[in-house]
């Protein structure tokens, strides 16, 4: 098969990101007050919890090495973009950046980011003993990572999917929930404790539109309703009863979901659930550590169990966020020397200190589930270690299929034609298109993509 990369996803990309302001970008001057230069290195990261406390813990490493880190962060949507337009054009404004799992390979085959195998092998032994690449994951560092280029970025956290629900709303209702659910069960008991006049939906669960928002959550749904987006020939299979049952068993879902649910992203469904107000809630396995903090009003109230399956087992995905070293970045060296400090185990303990036990980087290393600490504190450590642990990226349907990438594919156009389908979606959630109008589009997307893209002889 030959394949030619297109271009698309970085047009627009570029489209995407001339319409946004800039986010909480903090530039340092580049001496250090005496005339003399200071070494700089720049990080644009998406706005989740554990890269804020990234940003603010980076300045224990500012203090021992004299090395400045500063950050841009934006929203998912905005950072993925911005990203996308700065490597793509190889501008080298940024040294590190965060990716997401159906990116890291892509960029890497692109040219976009640093192959990190080599950086490694450059290592002395007593360095690369000290990392211990060993210690992380098997699954994780194949998300992690290009077929062909090897170790594209290091994982700052990595998830999978499972089921957070509210022990307390399910007790005064007399409802129990399976250990293993399917999406039928998750729906019924979202329906039974939907009571939107006292403040609570049944589930918070995403609907914004975007490749990384509704498609992340709709993608583990539509694997698990048995559909795919390829065959093995590359021929679009998206027009399939098993796909358009998935679209209406997630407009039915959404029924009992939040309020105006195609505004509500990850972040948006997080907040609900924590202050209360959602008794279920289907996302990253990383979001369990929010649940568990001291400001969260669901802190101790929270029960866990495996993603919803139907007629597919094992639907839980792997993704989370990994860090890239960009192609243009100029300061090569020192962005990998602070992205083995961000990576660490040394920073899992310092975050662990800092910010207590719910904050740590979760899914990356087998150590963190060996801390009888870290499981004694965090009641969801044992779920998250069987999610990531069994998350299969390389069979992500019943069927065999052409790509790898649980809900979200490892395929360079994902990032156009998902947006467009990411469109179609929350349109049909809305009602301003029905079903037949929304899967003819998407299936005529994902068919271009291929047929553009060289996939087929």
């Amino acid at each position: 098969m030959k394949k030619k990369i297109l271009s698309v996803a970085l047009a627009v990309a570029m489209v995407g990101t001339m319409m946004i302001g800039c986010g909480s970008k903090k530039d340092s001057g580049d001496s250090d007050g005496g005339g003399k230069e200071t070494k700089e290195i720049k990080v644009a990261s998406v706005n989740n919890d554990a890269m804020v406390i990234m940003e603010e813990l980076s300045k224990k490493y500012t203090e021992e090495t004299g090395v400045k880190v500063t950050f841009t962060i934006l929203s998912e949507n905005e950072i993925r973009s911005k990203i996308t337009q700065d490597v793509g054009l190889g501008g080298g404004e940024y040294d590190l950046v965060t990716l997401g799992t159906s990116d890291m390979g892509t960029y890497l085959d692109n040219g976009w980011t640093e192959a990190l195998d080599p950086m490694f092998d450059a290592l002395s032994e007593e360095e690369q003993k000290k990392y211990d690449l060993d210690d992380v994951f098997q699954s994780v560092r194949t998300s992690c990572s290009s077929e062909t280029k090897g170790l594209a970025a290091l994982p700052f956290y990595s998830e999978s999917t499972m089921i957070c629900y509210n022990k307390e709303i399910f007790e005064a209702k007399g409802l129990t929930m399976p250990e293993n659910p399917t999406w039928e069960e998750i729906y019924d008991l979202a329906a039974k404790c939907d009571d939107k006049a006292n403040g609570v939906s049944g589930i918070a669960i995403r609907g914004l539109a975007g490749y990384g928002e509704n498609m992340y959550i709709f993608g583990s749904i539509m694997n698990a309703f048995g559909g795919q987006y390829y065959d093995k020939d590359w021929n679009a299979t998206y027009d399939t009863p098993e796909v358009r049952a998935a679209w209406e068993f997630y407009k039915k879902l959404l029924t009992v979901a939040e309020d105006s649910p195609t505004t509500c992203g990850y972040t948006e469904c997080l907040n609900l659930f924590a202050q209360g107000k959602a008794a279920i809630y289907y996302d990253a396995t990383v979001s369990a550590g929010t649940f568990a903090k001291d400001d969260s009003a669901v802190k101790g109230k929270v029960g866990y169990a495996t993603a919803p399956t139907d007629k597919k087992e094992n639907t839980g995905t792997i993704g989370g966020w990994g860090i890239g070293i960009t192609a243009g970045s100029k300061n090569k060296d020192a962005a990998f020397d602070f992205l083995r400090w961000a990576t660490s185990k040394e920073y899992v303990k310092l975050v662990q200190e800092e910010k207590g036990f719910p904050s740590t980087p979760s899914g990356t290393r087998i150590s963190t589930y060996e801390n009888q600490e870290y499981l004694d504190a965090c009641d969801f450590a044992a779920t998250t270690r069987v999610a990531i642990e069994s998350a299969d990226a390389i069979h992500p349907a019943i069927n065999d299929t052409p790509y790898t990438g649980n809900s979200l594919p490892n395929l360079p156009e994902y990032s156009s034609w998902g947006e467009s389908i990411a469109a179609e979606l929350a349109s049909f959630v809305s009602g301003q298109k029905d079903l037949d109008a929304c899967i003819s589009a998407s299936q005529e997307a994902i068919d271009n993509a291929a047929e553009e893209g060289g996939y087929r002889d």
